[in-house]
């Protein structure tokens, strides 16, 4: 099978990565034409941008447990970013890092030229879908399993299967691709934009979705204790949106913007208190099933993306922009 927990695909890992790092390429070379930015500028960061991404988000993964880390392997396990071990904030921080170092005094137009013409993110997304795949070509990224092999569901895309137990698990790295491409047709769709949008509307929805979907997560994730790490990044994430937002915003609508702050925060809470229901940890909850707990979930971090979207159009609407996706 292509994709089997536990078993490292090395060929597929590296072909769905190289198709997002081609398309950011390609994109590199039409931003050449049509930008003011010097043309070598536009394409050594986005020649440097996948590898950037990739660096960091190895990294990143292996300082959130570096003791184990060089206890099991050793310190220059840290930036061997062609082993296993990836984490999407690291990615992030990865990007960001290579489009300051790359524009130099140019970094704002370099910056605007990758956002007001929308289709950077949009391909970012892509490249974000890509490497959900390759997490299921490394054996990563399924939740729990299920045994009866007669359910409809029991078959890729759905699930994947694991040799070892005979079994199938929900095949959450396509699930994880599915919400990129959805975000993709969304930021490709936004009529008007300004400096920056695109990334925090990406950074935004798309850990949203990762709330609940790292929580139902199995395999290999990181955490500190009974702390899921990219849950709590994502929430700091979010919230690190909403400020941007509603500082660009800049007076006024002093009740929406508090509204929605509190929103957002209620429906962090409850995700918390649910992260907990699932192991039988919040005795006022335990009416409630464990999938019903992930159903409720799922529908807080819709509201929590309600709220990005919600504050995106305060922003908007302060500064004249029409107000759309």
């Amino acid at each position: 099978m292509m994709f089997e927990i536990g078993m490292i695909n090395q060929p597929g890992v590296w072909v769905t990565l190289a198709v997002g790092a081609v398309l950011a390429l390609l994109l590199g070379a039409l931003r050449s034409r049509r930008e003011s930015v010097a043309s070598g500028r536009i394409l050594a960061a986005t020649v440097l941008l996948p590898l950037g991404v990739v660096f960091f988000s190895h990294l990143m993964y292996c300082l959130m447990d570096a003791e184990y880390i060089i206890e099991s392997y050793s310190f220059g396990y840290l930036f061997a970013f062609w082993k296993q071990g990836y984490m999407f904030y690291g990615g992030i921080l990865g990007a960001a890092v290579i489009l300051l170092l790359a524009g130099g005094k140019q970094r704002m137009k370099l910056l605007e030229c990758y956002d007001v013409r929308r289709c950077f993110y949009g391909h970012l997304a892509l490249m974000l879908a890509a490497a959900r795949i390759a997490e299921g070509f490394a054996g990563q990224g399924y939740g729990e399993y299920w045994f009866e092999e007669k359910m409809f569901f029991c078959r890729f895309p759905f699930m994947t299967y694991d040799g070892y137990y005979e079994g199938w698990a929900w095949a959450l790295f396509m699930a994880e691709a599915l919400v990129a491409v959805i975000l993709c047709i969304v930021l490709l769709a936004r009529k008007k934009t300004w400096d920056g949008d695109g990334a925090l509307l990406l950074l935004g929805l798309y850990a949203s979705a990762q709330i609940v979907l790292e929580s139902l997560r199995r395999d290999e994730f990181l955490r500190w204790g009974f702390v899921r790490i990219e849950e709590v990044f994502s929430g700091v994430a979010i919230l690190f949106v909403l400020i941007c937002y509603c500082c660009k915003a800049g007076r006024g609508k002093t009740a929406s913007k508090i509204s929605c702050f509190v929103l957002f925060l209620l429906m962090a809470v409850l995700c918390l208190l649910l992260e907990f229901a699932t192991e039988g940890r919040i005795p006022f909850l335990l009416f409630l099933e464990v999938y019903q707990c992930y159903l409720v979930m799922a529908a807080a971090c819709c509201v929590i993306a309600g709220c990005v979207l919600w504050m995106r159009r305060i922003c908007n609407t302060s500064n004249n922009l029409e107000k759309n996706v």
